[in-house]
């Protein structure tokens, strides 16, 4: 190999040894975090925490103001804060250690529950500390009725006979606190079947077609008492239909029987003058999504849920509740209440039983 040669081999090899030890330039990464996940933050807290990427840091601010922030060990923050006024809007974000930012996940302050009774939801087990990998004290049996403390996030501090420690919020109801107010039986003046002194309007027996008397007063007054006390557990009903003339109930009915026919609108829709609204003691209530007015989603709702537990302390009865088809007539309807007065709802609700069952009527 002459010289000139052996300089070209020389020179191609020394240039593919450079690139071999040149170090391979990584790819940037560009992928954001995932929005992380914040526990409910109450005008108390003392902390915002949390789910996100392990060792992430977390940031948390109030309009452009920072709160603090913290790094995720082991997919968990907690962000000190100062506490902050009810309805403060705090945004959260990540920031890996590529420097990517996660999308925001954004949390309304809540105002701190009220110091009064719950009573458990489920079987739950009490823990020493706000955390689900603490000490468990005891196990509350389902229905348990116990005091509130305080609270630390989506924890509550309670206390249960001779037991205080700390359960998930989410398995907790409040108890109707203080005694009810005493919501008087209506009228029995209106016309139809009584039962042991209690209007009963089903299929067998109805009301008489000249019979329009508008809303009931009394009810109505139980109704306005019920929507504002909602309100303050910041449930927001509306009462959409109320009283229903004969002859407007011959009209929907009719209406009905043209669309699905006879034997389909029988498990919804009440012949004229067999109609519970024509009493105008009947209301039916929907939430804040139309969407699931007149549905069965309703009773799954926040709205749905309240009733159920509250709507008999205002003197009303779930009229035709799930299961009961075959003794009412009717489909379940989560959102038809019938005004009954307060001493006569509380025991029909305690019994579990419909109207029917509760009067002893056993004919739908």
């Amino acid at each position: 190999m002459n010289i000139k040669k052996w300089m070209v081999v020389l020179l191609i090899s020394i240039l593919l040894a450079f690139q071999l030890a040149s170090p391979t330039k990584a790819k940037t990464d560009t992928t954001p975090p995932a929005k992380p996940l914040v526990a409910e933050v109450f005008d108390s807290s003392k902390a915002i925490t949390g789910k996100a990427e392990s060792n992430a840091k977390v940031y948390a601010y109030a309009g452009n103001k920072k709160l603090g922030e913290a790094v995720a060990y082991n997919g968990k923050f907690s962000i000190t804060i100062v506490q902050q006024k009810t309805g403060t809007n705090i945004s959260v974000h990540v920031m890996d250690a590529a420097k990517n930012k996660s999308k925001s996940k954004t949390v309304i302050v809540g105002q701190t529950p009220p110091a009064g009774q719950y009573k458990t939801t489920a079987n739950l087990n009490m823990r020493s500390n706000a955390s689900i990998n603490a000490h468990i004290v005891t196990v509350l049996p389902k229905g348990t009725v116990v005091s509130f403390v305080n609270s630390s996030e989506n924890w509550y501090k309670i206390k249960a006979g001779a037991y205080t420690g700390f359960v998930s919020s989410a398995y907790l109801q409040k108890v109707f606190s203080g005694k009810p107010a005493n919501f008087p039986a209506p009228s029995s003046k209106v016309p139809g079947t009584y039962v042991n002194g209690v209007l009963l309007v089903n299929k067998k027996n109805g009301l008489p077609s000249s019979y329009n008397p508008g809303v009931d007063l009394t009810a109505q007054k139980a109704v306005a008492a019920m929507i504002s006390a909602a309100k303050k557990d910041k449930i927001y009903l509306t009462s959409f239909s109320t009283f229903r003339s004969y002859s407007r109930q011959s009209i929907l009915y009719s209406n009905y029987v043209a669309k699905y026919g006879e034997a389909e609108a029988e498990k919804f829709s009440a012949r004229p003058g067999h109609s519970e609204h024509q009493t105008g003691l009947a209301f039916d209530f929907g939430g804040a999504e139309q969407a699931d007015w007149l549905k069965e989603s309703f009773g799954k709702t926040e709205e749905g849920k309240w009733l159920q537990e509250n709507a008999h302390k205002y003197g009303f009865i779930l009229r035709y509740p799930k299961g009961k088809e075959s003794i009412t007539g009717y489909q379940y309807e989560p959102w038809h209440y019938r005004y009954v007065g307060s001493e006569l709802a509380v025991k029909i609700k305690g019994s579990g039983k419909t109207l029917e069952e509760y009067l002893g009527v056993k004919e739908k």
